[in-house]
Order: structure tokens, then sequence, then C-alpha cells
């Protein structure tokens, strides 16, 4: 279904006329639906910009996938044929955009709001890579922390990396994925996100990995447990295609900047409340939530680190690592 001018119009068409600001329309898009903490977001971006533009500045919004997959609207956001998204790192586009899956960067919610909430380091470092691909960054809105989960009938392997050893873990596509799964005794197999459902329930792999408890439930059918590793902190990118954004007038870019800061403020205040819910959630639906010791989560987390930081430290230079480094040791 087409969300067309769904979010227009706080004030009416006479105030416009009245204020004399010149009209600005732009589409946001993304792929998910009106559950998913990107639709309260926009929301709530879309009132605020037309509360600050008297109306003069308008959303033609398009949740649930109508533009393409988030791969693809990404792109268009790259190109200027769609304004805005949110979405998750695409890599294929910028390797260094793999550092947003770092592991162990951040340890609890406190740590990841100074790590990658408003005016933190990472907003930095997205942004130079944002710009060189021809976009600007809004926001970084928080998911939760990530885990894997795994089909029924399947013990959950807690000791790494003998429990995991000839178990089969999807992974996104990305060099760095790899290594992980492999570091901690998985056979990593990489596989469209569109694949996974089908892929469980056949056998073709045994788990799926990068999985925030938000995403959990979406193969309840399948999975006998959720191994809560917290081995990074998933967040995604409010996304702008540069080029429409520099043309937009100071006023103009200081609305669309303030709208997006007040809806990621809220984003951050309100989605750690929601993580327990969905843990709830995924007990309620009779699958096992499995936390690791302290011992066996320093382990696995010794594998990750090991393997992650020199990789992402010659993608990304070292420079930029000592930063990161030094972000995530104050917190």
């Amino acid at each position: 279904m087409k969300h067309t001018n769904y979010l227009l119009g706080a004030v009416l068409a006479a105030s416009l006329g009245a204020s004399g600001a010149q009209a600005e329309e732009a589409i946001l898009g993304h792929v998910m639906d009106s559950e998913h903490i990107f639709h309260d977001v926009s929301q709530k971006f879309s009132q605020r910009l037309g509360e600050l533009s008297s109306g003069s500045f308008t959303i033609d919004y398009h949740p649930g996938g109508d533009l393409g997959d988030w791969t693809s609207i990404i792109e268009q956001v790259a190109q200027g044929a769609v304004q805005m998204t949110m979405a998750w790192n695409h890599s294929e586009l910028d390797p260094r955009w793999d550092v947003s899956v770092l592991g162990y960067v951040a340890d609890d919610w406190e740590s990841g709001r100074a790590i990658y909430g408003p005016d933190t380091v990472m907003n930095e470092v997205y942004s130079d890579i944002m710009h060189d691909m021809g976009m600007e960054l809004l926001g970084i809105i928080p998911t939760d922390f990530t885990g894997f989960v795994m089909r029924k009938g399947l013990p959950a392997p807690v000791n790494f990396p003998e429990d995991a050893a000839g178990l089969k873990m999807r992974v996104p596509g990305m060099p760095m994925a790899i290594k992980r799964y492999n570091a901690t005794g998985f056979s990593p197999v990489a596989m469209a996100f569109s694949e996974v459902q089908t892929a469980l329930q056949t056998g073709a792999i045994d788990g799926r990995a990068y999985s925030p408890p938000s995403e959990v439930l979406m193969f309840k059918d399948v999975v006998g447990s959720y191994v809560l590793t917290r081995e990074h902190f998933e967040h995604t990118f409010w996304l702008a295609n540069k080029a429409w954004f520099d043309g937009l007038s100071e006023e103009q870019q200081s609305w669309v900047r303030t709208a997006a800061t007040e809806a990621v403020t809220w984003a951050w205040e309100n989605a750690e409340s929601e993580s327990e819910g969905w843990l709830q959630q995924i007990r309620d639906a009779g699958i096992e939530v499995v936390e690791l010791t302290p011992e066996q989560l320093s382990n696995y987390r010794e594998m990750i680190v090991a393997v992650e930081y020199p990789y992402m430290e010659n993608v990304i230079g070292k420079d930029v690592m000592d930063k990161i480094r030094a972000a995530a040791d104050a917190n």
C-alpha cells in the first residue's frame, strides 16, 4: 500500500501562505512496518518538522518497503532519487561501514548512548563515511544488543569454540561476520535475510547471527533458543542525500536537524524500556533465552575482539580505530 503524504500536515495550507515560506517536500522511505521504532521516529519527525516550518516543509512518507528493499533505498538516497531513509550498514557501498557491527564496543545501554548517541564520537566517524558516499547523517537510531538464535531441537552453544563446532550459522554477506563466527567455532554461511526462514526449517542452517531481541519472534516457529551474547550494539542510520540537504536554505536545514535530533533523542529514551518487553515476549513464545556465565562471556568476547579489531583497523585506519578504542575504554 502506498502511503503518499501520510504524515503531511499539522498546519492548514492557509498558514503557509501567511508565512511566506517556500514550500519543500521530501521523500522518507524505509522497509519496516508500524510496529517498528522507525515508524514512531518518522511520525515524530514529520510532525515536528511541520510545526517548525509552519507547514511549509512536508514529508512524503513510504514505510513498509514500497520503495524497494533497504539496500535499494539507500542506493536511491545516495543517488538523490529519494531524499531520506532509515536503514542498516550497507558495506557493499563502503567497507568502512562495517565498523557499525564491531563487537563489544559498548557494554550496556548507558555506554551505548555515550558512544553511539547524539553528538558522540561515532556520529563523527559515520558522518565522514557518509559524506564520501554522498549522504548526510541525520542521526543514529538504537535497536538493542544482539545475540544469535538456534533452530528447534539443537542445544544452545555456550562454550566456545567447542560447542559451536559443526553448526552452520547464517551471517550477512560481509567479511567481518565470517571472521567473527569462524573465530567462535561456527561454520558461517553468508545468506540473504529473505532465505533465513526456509533455511532454518530445512536445516540448511542451524542458527541466525546478528539478531536483536525484536527480530527473534520473526522465526518463532522454527527457533528453540536465543543466546543473548550482547556481542554488538545494533543501531541504524538516518540518512539524507547530501546534495539535496546542502541545497536547502539554512533555515530549512535547521528545521530538519532540529526535528531529527528530537526524534532520535526520543528513540534513545524509549528503546531500552522496549528491550525487556521483547525478551519477555520471546520467553512467552516458548523460546529459551540463554545468558552466558561471566567466564563464558569473557572467553567469547576475547575471541571476537582478537579478530575483528585488527581487521577493522586495516579497513578504517589506525587513527579512527584509536578514537573508537578510547571511547570504548572510557565507558
